[in-house]
């Protein structure tokens, strides 16, 4: 090799050389930093795809609130009497022409007796209370009413915490 290239014009020997030197650097360039470069785009793009997953699980858990022993009390909400939680909710929901006993248990706990209440909005209600209050239903006794979709029920419900 050596030979022949040494036996070359000097202009030749001079394209030889600048084509060799092209060689190594498309070399280099498709044997090192194109796969490093590949290997940064994956890794990009596994990024994109983690923080897409990321943000749809914030909105399905945004749209399920907290779960059963994550319920945390709003704040400010440890310091409300159960009784004055109650009456302001059942006020805002409608169902205040519902609720016909309301007797405290302490300072966690609270019964309360629903007569032909919509069940819909109990529900509803009751979801409210577990994630803006920190308040579960321990105990519930549900029966259907007359009416359909209407329910007679006691409730026992307890703070987050106690």
């Amino acid at each position: 090799m050596k030979e022949w290239f040494e036996q070359l014009a000097p202009r030749e020997r001079l394209l030889v050389s600048i084509a060799g030197g092209l060689l190594i650097f498309a070399l280099i360039v498709m044997l090192g930093v194109r796969p490093i470069m590949s290997r940064g785009e994956r890794s990009h793009q596994l990024v994109v795809d983690k923080r897409a997953l990321l943000t749809e699980l914030q909105q399905v858990a945004a749209r399920l609130g907290p779960q059963s022993g994550d319920a945390q009390p709003a704040p400010g909400g440890a310091s409300q009497s159960l009784v004055l939680v109650v009456d302001r909710t059942t006020r805002s929901s409608g169902l205040a022409q519902y609720l016909k006993r309301n007797q405290p248990d302490g300072n966690t706990r609270i019964r309360l007796r629903f007569e032909n209440a919509p069940f819909d909005t109990l529900i509803t209600w009751l979801g409210d209370l577990q994630s803006q209050h920190g308040m579960s239903v321990s105990t519930a006794n549900i029966d259907v009413s007359q009416q359909a979709g209407r329910v007679n029920c006691n409730l026992t419900l307890t703070r987050a915490g106690a």
